[in-house]
This record gives structure tokens, C-alpha cells and sequence, in this order.
């Protein structure tokens, strides 16, 4: 009974607040991510344009409310540039971001919580449409339950986008060289791990370099995304014993993993975990030269101008540039699955895992809270996600898969749905798996293996310090305990 007046409350309160703040001058500033309507320039002659009508309507229905889209830097990282705006309190109100980055961030107070106003009606649904009545109807709830953070009990995020990473490849190179281009199921070119090494392997053999891919710490860390999926492979048959009480898969947040290790149910000195490297080892001489430093755009051109057969990407917000720019025919497939044929630690392991998913969204930031208006950031934040708005958005500039019920795919995403259907990866990047700290210092040594300059022995002592150092510290930190878990 409480709660439904507080909802009622809350809907007059906002409302009514929001038709008197539109009486005074009120600018809101916004990042919209890959949506943002740039200027167009020789590398990106088409950018998105609709968010400006989306702007442009909102402004016509509320004089004196200006509405400022801001792009962010990209010659710094996301980290760098959100701690500047937020420590220097310039941040915009609405924040694209990572739900992984606000869960590691939300301790800051830089966002605010927003279970009460997904409960309220959202006016500018539809009637009849999911969301009119109550705003997070509009979206699953497997999304709310992916991004809620368990530890404050808080909602940060409205994910209206699912993303999925994956190769694409150049089909006239592959068939020219006699590999077959069909999918032998129904996500990926290859039935399994060993068979894309094999294929990959014979490319290599016949003079390329198969694959274009990142380990730098330019973003995105591609490198990232298989050493999470891959990781959850070698685990299948222990990761359930890491869950807390209750759960069912998902993405183990960073008390299980954390206490997984200081309970010694992983360990850098595990047969598994061995075997996992010796696996990413025998993959690591099909990628490019120079992975280690090389910048997304660079790894892009390498597999555009037709030098090499693979590119790892995001195989959502990419599509469209090598739709535009490949000038051969080209497909996208997702990793394969890693089973016994690659290792017995793998033998009961029947999936690859989704790396992407609801991975990013919108959030509110402590600035309309600071000055005072949060009701009128809310009631733009309704406008632009919901499902109308949000729709033309993203037919616009297929960059993304919509998440809102009554949405379409994109015809130039539809193939990235069977990726979205596949079980999330149980580990996820290295920095939310753990810590930033472990992040930095896992791929640090992980590229000195790859590179030559540590053997396998010295990885594994490193690895193993890294990791009950950084476990000791995380679960000091946060005063958890872990005695939830049994093997």
C-alpha cells in the first residue's frame, strides 16, 4: 500500500514539477553514445542524424528547456574521462555507460538510483505498448535482472540495447583459399574451437596473418572477450559451486570470484587454468603483428583493405562501417565452442558464451540531482527511450539490437540474434571479474607470456600472486564473507 502511494507521489510530483521547471530556462546536457549526430567527415560520411529531430521535438514541447548532446573525447578512454567530468562536477545529466563500469563506480555517488521512476507510467509510450503504465515493462526483465546491482540494491541503468562482439569475415579470401563460408551452427562458422584453429592455422600457412585483433590498452580490449568466454569453458563443471545461495547462470559478480579464489575453488595453479593458457597460446600466433599496440581503427583497416581474412569487432555498432566500406563479400560468425576436442577440461562444455548482451545504457547522473532537477532529466529520459523515439533512433543507424518490447532488428543486425541467445559468459573481462588493478596486471602479463618475455612457469607464480593478492584486497574492502560457497 506504501509503496503505491509513493508511486503516486512520485508521478504528481514529476509531472507537475516538470510543466513548472519548462516556464524556466533548464539546459540538460547528454551522451548517446554511438548515436551521437556528428558531423559528417571522410571516415564517417553517414553518422547518425535522428537524435537531433529527437532533440528538436523534445525542445518544441518544452520551451525554455534546451537539450545539449555532448561527444565524448575519443583520445582518452571512457574511465579517464568520466573521472575528470565527475570529479571536476561538470559531468552531462545523462551518461551512456557500461553497467559493469556504474557497479564499480556507483560507490562515487556519481548516479542516481532509479527504482522508483521505472515504476512510474512513461506518457510518451503508446498507450496499450509495454512501458505506458509502468516504465520497465517496456523492457524484459532478464535486461533489469543483468544490470540491477545486488550489493546497493539499486537500479542505475536502462539498457534500451544489446550488443554482440564477433568475427567478421571476408568470404572471397576464405573460399578463394578453399574454407568453407557456411555455418556448421547455427552461430559460427566452426563446430568447434579446434576446428577454427586448424582453419586458421592453414591460412597462416599460406602466408597471412588470419586475424586482426586488439590487446592494447586503446579501448576496446579486444583480447578481453575471449579470455572470459574461454575461461568459462575450462570452469563448466565448478562454476556452480562459486554462485551465491539462490542463483542460477549469470555472470559472477566479483564477491563469487573473488571468494572462489580465496576459497581455492580456482587457482592459477589449477590443471584447468594451465590448460586455458596452453589453449590461448595456440591461438595467439593467428593473430596480426603488433596486436599488442595496435588501435581498434588500425586492426579495422587491416581486415577492410583486404589484408587479412578476420576481424575481431562489435559485431552491433561496427556493421554498418564495413557495410559501407568492404568492397568484397563479407559475413559475421560468433567463437565457437570450446569442447573436449581442444581439452578434457572441456568435456561436458556443449555452448560458447555471449561476451556483449545489455551491456550498456543510459544512466542519471548526481548533477540533475545537485541542481535540482531531476524530474525534468527524467521526463527527457522517458521522451528519448521510449520506444517511438527510440525506434527511428536506432532504424536510423543500425548500431544496435533494441531491447524494448515492440521493436524490430535491424535487417543489417538480424544476424548477431542467435548470438544474443546464447548463455552469458559466467567471467567476464578481467577488470569487473575482479579489479581494475587485476585487469591491468593480468593482461600485462598475459601479453609478456604471448610475447616471449616470461615462460609458462613464471605466468603461473605471477597469476597466482595477482590473484590472491587482489582477492585478499576486494573482499577486505567490502567486508564480505565467504562462506556461502562448497565444493
Amino acid at each position: 500500500m506504501f509503496k503505491r502511494m509513493l508511486i503516486a507521489m512520485l508521478i504528481v510530483l514529476v509531472f507537475g514539477a516538470v510543466n513548472g521547471l519548462a516556464q524556466d530556462e533548464v539546459t540538460i546536457f547528454a551522451t548517446v553514445g554511438a548515436y551521437y549526430p556528428d558531423e559528417p567527415t571522410e571516415n564517417n560520411p553517414d553518422p547518425p542524424s535522428m537524435m537531433n529531430e529527437v532533440v528538436a521535438e523534445y525542445e518544441a514541447m518544452n520551451p525554455g528547456v534546451n537539450i545539449e548532446l555532448i561527444d565524448t573525447p575519443d583520445n582518452i578512454s571512457g574511465d579517464q574521462w568520466r573521472s575528470t567530468v565527475f570529479n571536476g562536477q561538470n559531468e552531462p545529466h545523462i551518461i551512456v555507460n557500461n553497467y559493469i563500469r556504474v557497479w564499480q563506480e556507483q560507490g562515487n555517488d556519481w548516479y542516481v538510483p532509479l527504482n522508483d521512476y521505472i515504476e512510474m507510467p512513461n506518457p510518451y509510450i503508446p498507450e496499450g505498448t509495454p512501458g505506458h503504465e509502468r516504465w520497465a515493462d517496456a523492457i524484459p526483465e532478464v535486461v533489469w535482472n543483468t544490470t540491477f546491482h545486488t550489493g546497493s540494491g539499486n537500479q542505475y541503468v536502462v539498457t534500451v540495447n544489446a550488443v554482440a562482439v564477433g568475427f567478421y569475415y571476408n568470404i572471397d579470401m576464405l573460399e578463394a583459399n578453399g574454407i568453407d563460408t557456411e555455418f556448421d551452427i547455427s552461430y559460427s562458422l566452426w563446430q568447434d574451437w579446434a576446428t577454427m584453429i586448424d582453419e586458421m592455422g592453414a591460412l597462416a600457412e599460406a602466408g597471412y596473418e588470419p586475424l586482426a585483433m586488439s590487446m592494447s590498452t586503446a579501448t576496446p580490449y579486444t583480447y578481453n572477450w575471449f579470455d572470459g568466454t574461454s575461461l568459462t569453458s575450462f570452469y563448466i563443471d565448478h562454476i556452480e559451486s562459486w554462485w551465491e545461495p539462490g542463483a542460477s547462470w549469470h555472470a559472477l559478480n566479483q564477491r563469487e570470484f573473488a571468494c572462489a579464489i580465496q576459497n581455492g575453488l580456482i587457482s592459477a595453479n589449477d590443471e584447468a587454468f594451465a590448460a586455458w593458457l596452453q589453449l590461448l597460446a595456440d591461438f595467439e600466433p593467428t593473430w596480426v603483428d603488433g596486436y599488442a599496440t595496435m588501435t581498434w581503427d588500425e586492426a579495422y583497416r587491416l581486415f577492410i583493405t583486404g589484408e587479412v581474412p578476420f576481424l575481431l569487432g562489435n559485431a552491433a555498432s561496427q556493421t554498418l562501417n564495413v557495410t559501407r566500406d568492404a568492397d568484397f563479400n563479407w559475413g559475421i560468425s560468433y567463437f565457437p565452442p570450446i569442447t573436449e576436442t581442444s581439452s578434457p577440461h572441456a568435456a561436458n562444455n556443449e555452448s560458447a558464451y555471449l561476451v556483449g548482451g545489455f551491456t550498456a545504457g543510459f544512466t542519471m547522473t548526481d548533477r540533475a540531482r545537485r541542481e535540482g532537477i531531476e524530474d525534468q532529466v527524467i521526463d527527457f529520459f522517458m521522451y528519448m527511450t521510449a520506444q517511438p523515439q527510440w525506434g527511428r533512433v536506432v532504424t536510423d543507424s543500425p548500431r544496435s539490437i533494441p531491447t524494448q518490447f515492440g521493436l524490430d532488428v535491424p535487417d543489417a543486425l538480424k544476424p548477431t540474434v542467435a548470438f544474443l541467445e546464447l548463455p552469458i559468459r559466467a567471467l567476464k573481462d578481467p577488470d569487473p571479474r575482479l579489479s581494475r588493478r587485476y585487469g591491468e596486471d593480468h593482461r600485462r602479463l598475459m601479453q609478456e607470456y604471448f610475447t616471449g618475455q616470461i615462460d609458462l612457469e613464471t605466468l603461473i607464480a605471477e597469476e597466482d600472486r595477482l590473484m590472491t593478492r587482489e582477492a585478499r584486497v576486494v573482499i577486505a574492502e567490502n567486508e564480505w564473507t565467504c562462506d556461502f560457497q562448497m565444493e
